[in-house]
């Protein structure tokens, strides 16, 4: 048999064999699906979590996500997953989707007794969370607990919104001492305690639309910016107070599109979430495990450029993993659900709307009350399918096994009360 002949005899039974080697999605769910026995947090026999632990493996950073923001069953699984991860893998580092500034330099110089972290973290996470019963466990119990023995649990946060009430009482301040010891030329200008600081401390107060006038943002624009001119030639590049700055700058400019109601703002806010955990990863916290408290719509790896551009949608977990190192040390974890009810604290709860037959939540075991299904670790033919990735009523075909690295499924969901 020539050379030929043989390349063409081969070629089928390669492609079989690699075909084999490799399992459709439906499969993975149906057949892979590890069955997960309880979400209450004061469960500590973790061998159902151990198959989140397998699939974690190595990484570095794993991402928790959620499809709301009222999501009690997923707050109750994660504070058990992060207190596995905690106890057992050595993850001693939890941030939020909160206040940067706040959850940064305001817990840095906390003193860490129960009551303080307890006050602390209930003025500076965001209360969809601090308000909720189903985080009650995890935030006043068992972070400050853990400062009591010698594993404690650190915060932080990494959203450039820093609204919060360290950050409303703290930021201005401590950005006008670092400018003044600097003795930059800005704090000469006749302009800059009546009307370049209070711009900048009134950045939140504009989160509103129709709050103000839009050349505000224009005018907070140029005062953040020139700041930042100079204290660029004062300070290293990966300086905490640079980052502030450029959260400062992307928060005027997420607001102003906020304001001129754009989408776009949610990537600008998307991609200085992905600059703040990087430089958490490595600046701050180089050799630490970090579990990442967020939204789904957040943490996935997802970028959609579809219809000429319009949608034009980037989330922080595909600007973080952009970076092949970051790729390799993350996992993506996402939340979904079959049915129940949802709802944010405070708002008009609503059904859930169940999915059809071909679709990832249909495809888990009926027995399963909870389970995790995991793509990082196996091979699986590229396809799309249907999966509530981004809220509880939005859902559409999408290679998801590309996006997420794992799924938690949660059958019966019920909002925060």
């Amino acid at each position: 048999m020539n050379v030929f002949k043989l390349y063409m005899f081969l070629i089928p039974i390669f492609s079989a064999a690699f075909a084999n080697a490799q399992e459709s999605v439906k499969t993975v769910v149906t057949k892979r699906a590890i069955s997960i026995t309880t979400i209450h947090p004061d469960s500590t026999d973790y061998a159902d979590l151990e198959g989140i632990g397998e699939a974690i493996a190595d990484s570095k950073i794993v991402m928790l996500g959620e499809q709301d923001h009222g999501d009690a069953p997923a707050f109750l699984a994660k504070t058990r997953i992060i207190k596995y991860l905690h106890e057992t893998k050595g993850f001693n580092i939890l941030a939020f989707e909160s206040d940067f500034f706040g959850l940064n330099t305001g817990w840095d110089k906390l003193v860490k007794q129960k009551d303080s972290i307890s006050k602390f973290i209930r003025q500076n996470v965001y209360p969809v969370w601090t308000e909720c019963p189903a985080c009650s466990n995890l935030f006043y119990d068992y972070i400050p607990s853990s400062f009591l023995g010698s594993n404690p649990l650190h915060i932080t946060g990494f959203d450039n919104q820093m609204i919060m009430t360290y950050s409303i009482k703290n930021l201005r301040i401590r950005l006008d001492s670092l400018l003044r010891a600097l003795n930059l030329q800005v704090i000469t200008r006749k302009d800059y305690v009546s009307k370049i600081l209070p711009a900048i401390d009134s950045i939140w107060l504009y989160s509103v639309p129709g709050t103000g006038d839009t050349s505000f943002f224009l005018r907070c624009n140029n005062y953040l910016d020139e700041i930042k001119t100079q204290v660029a030639e004062k300070l290293d590049a990966d300086d905490f107070w640079i980052l502030v700055l450029n959260n400062l700058l992307q928060q005027n400019a997420e607001y102003k599109l906020l304001w001129d109601r754009k989408k776009r703002m949610q990537n600008i806010r998307d991609y200085q979430m992905a600059q703040n955990l990087r430089w958490l990863s490595t600046i701050k916290y180089p050799g630490e495990k970090i579990i990442v408290w967020a939204a789904n719509m957040h943490i996935a790896k997802y970028q959609d450029n579809s219809q000429n551009g319009k949608n034009n949608l980037t989330t922080m977990g595909k600007y973080l993993t952009k970076d092949s190192s970051f790729l390799e040390k993350t996992y993506v974890l996402a939340f979904t659900s079959y049915g129940g009810i949802a709802g944010r604290l405070g708002t008009k709860h609503y059904s859930i709307k169940k999915t059809g037959p071909d679709s990832f939540e249909a495809w888990i075991n009926s027995d399963y009350k909870y389970a995790f299904v995991d793509f990082k670790r196996i091979k699986i033919v590229p396809g799309q399918f249907l999966l509530k990735a981004f809220a509880h009523n939005t859902f559409f075909k999408r290679n998801w096994a590309t996006v997420f690295d794992g799924v938690f499924f949660i059958r019966d969901m019920y909002p925060c009360l």
